[in-house]
């Protein structure tokens, strides 16, 4: 019995769209960057509905605190690309309005629907800075008898001296 084997050219053509689909883009990166310009356009539209549709649950309460009148005077944020971290994904910005400062934002799968998180995104940003004038103060307060059931538990435990 002869074995015979396909030229290099078919086997070629027959791996080629093998590896392009395993070197493409993410599937879930266009849903995500989709969401993002859906919520800019809904920002600068000054649609509160559709802006509250496209956060997280948690994001939405800061829609009440959104300067709708400035939004809408700003030049739109350019997209210039979307990445996943974990299970999150960063949409990458550029910033006409502050001289094309570099920005992301996050956007999670919330509910089966691609969602921006404005309180993630604001984390990725958050400094914590300390009063250096402040000083560390302990402020006594009453147990609670849960505490108080702990430590008479602790106390029985612990073997006599």
């Amino acid at each position: 019995m002869r074995l015979v084997l396909p030229r290099r050219g078919v086997v070629a053509a027959l791996l080629l769209p093998l590896l392009a689909a395993a070197c493409g883009e993410d599937r879930d990166l266009a849903p995500a960057r989709a969401a993002f310009v859906a919520f800019e356009q809904a920002l600068r539209a000054g649609d509160e509905n559709a802006c509250r549709a496209l956060l997280t649950r948690d994001s939405a309460v800061a829609l009440a605190e959104i300067p709708w009148a400035a939004v809408r005077a700003k030049q739109p944020l350019a997209v210039i690309g979307a990445r996943r971290v974990g299970g999150e994904f960063r949409v990458d910005v550029r910033d006409p309005n502050a001289g094309g400062a570099a920005g992301e934002y996050v956007i999670v799968r919330e509910y089966g629907r691609m969602v921006v998180d404005l309180i993630a995104t604001a984390a990725l940003t958050a400094e914590v800075r300390e009063n250096p004038d402040s000083a560390d103060v302990l402020e006594p307060w009453p147990l609670t008898p849960a505490e108080l059931d702990r430590i008479r538990l602790h106390e029985l435990a612990t073997p006599p001296k």
